[in-house]
């Protein structure tokens, strides 16, 4: 899939989950990001020969919802 196929999904997927395509660009923003977070924490290979078609979303992202969710916060006291 190359990248117009891609937003072109992502958009008829904001569609049909009903989302404020006013603000598709945040959206496009947050997938990007969140993308890029699976890669860092090992769960989607950096690897583009990996076809993403071929991960189980499924399981990567149950396996999201159960982890704690822990900011990073830097304050002056332990900086």
């Amino acid at each position: 899939m190359n990248l117009p196929q891609m937003i072109t999904r992502l958009y008829h997927e904001s569609i049909d989950a009903g989302h404020d395509l006013g603000n598709f660009t945040s959206f496009l923003r947050v997938c990007a990001l969140r993308y890029l977070e699976l890669q860092l924490s090992g769960d989607v290979p950096r690897d583009t020969r990996v076809p993403i078609a071929s991960l189980d979303a499924d399981r990567i992202l149950n396996a999201k919802r159960n982890e704690p969710v822990v900011p990073d916060v830097v304050n002056k006291s332990t900086h």
